[in-house]
């Protein structure tokens, strides 16, 4: 019996290694005998740490898209945040909520889990809005609260009429507070517009505007009049390129000439609309839905006295806060 029993385990250890061998059968082999080789030879190689190396490295590019900071974390919030050098101002509009709601709404489908069958469905279609020609907006500016003495806050609220595609008529009403280093107290004043936008041609752009202007004693000191009126007629012309990763470089050049229509200047010895000029070039790159940076110089009373005349430039970025 014992000698039976080692048999049979010299045999069945002989059939595991011809069943483990049979895996590794050289089916090239010509020879009349089946040809083993050891299974090492045939055994993937997989470098572990190089695969996680690769997958980091992946990770960072995806992240690193050339999109700034602070695009990359929007809130749900609809509205429209611009920075400059100088301040913030921040916009807002039933047009921007109406386009949030709209989204907000739309159907959002998961991703089915690694693995598991894909059913193919019709999505349902987002609800459509009813667009009205009119849109109410809201815009606050704050200026000089980075430490400069200068400060200045400026709210407003007004409203849009689109006539057509290449014109829009509209209103709108501001308050604004000022702290100045040279006038003591806090200017105040209360402005009332009307204003026209108009696309003459795919170059060309044309704004009017019409302003009545009042404020308090300090504003009356700074500005040499307690009321105000003006004038403004600006021409834009605009070129955008495309550019292949679906980024627009738009540059510019702009021209503004205003007229004092105040009721002082027309008591005054010269009957004459004075006509202050200003004209300014720059350039704006755009992501669509993401944000846009724009850089301008402008020369303010080019067309006055030398002692009037100022360069100024601007650096602006907008952001879109919604998703």
């Amino acid at each position: 019996m014992p000698r039976l029993g080692v048999a049979s385990l010299s045999a069945l250890l002989l059939l595991t290694g011809i069943a483990h061998a049979e895996d590794c059968i050289d089916v090239q082999s010509t020879a009349a005998a089946a040809d083993f080789k050891p299974c090492d030879e045939f055994e993937p190689q997989l470098d572990l740490n190089a695969a996680l190396a690769e997958r980091a490295q992946s990770a960072d590019a995806q992240a690193t898209d050339s999109v700034p900071w602070i695009a990359t974390d929007t809130s749900d919030l609809p509205a429209t945040f611009s920075t400059s050098d100088s301040g913030v101002s921040v916009r807002t509009s039933l047009g921007t909520w109406r386009d949030y709601n709209a989204k907000s709404a739309s159907a959002t489908v998961a991703q089915p889990e690694f693995g598991s069958a894909v059913n193919s469905f019709d999505l349902p279609k987002a609800p459509v809005a009813a667009k009205t020609p009119i849109d109410v907006w809201s815009n606050l500016d704050v200026n000089g609260f980075d430490g400069s003495r200068d400060q200045s806050t400026r709210a407003g609220v007004g409203a849009d009429y689109t006539l057509n595609k290449a014109a829009v008529v509209g209103v709108s009403v501001e308050h604004g507070d000022a702290r100045s280093a040279l006038v003591p107290g806090i200017e105040q004043d209360q402005k009332a517009s009307a204003y026209m936008t108009l696309q003459a041609t795919p170059l060309l752009s044309l704004d009017a505007r019409t302003e009545w202007q009042s404020g308090n004693a300090e504003f009356a000191e700074a500005s040499g009049a307690a009321e105000r009126g003006a004038f403004l007629l600006a021409p834009k012309l605009n070129k955008s390129f495309q550019l292949d990763d679906g980024t627009t470089l738009s540059p510019f050049l702009t021209y503004q000439r205003e007229f004092d229509l105040s009721a002082s200047h027309r008591d005054g010895v010269d009957p004459t609309l004075d006509a202050m000029q200003s004209a300014g070039a720059g350039i704006t790159y755009s992501k669509p839905d993401s944000y846009s940076l724009s850089v301008t110089a402008d020369v303010d009373n080019f067309g006055g006295a030398e002692d009037q005349k100022s360069l100024s430039s601007r650096f602006q970025l907008s952001v879109p806060l919604s998703k």
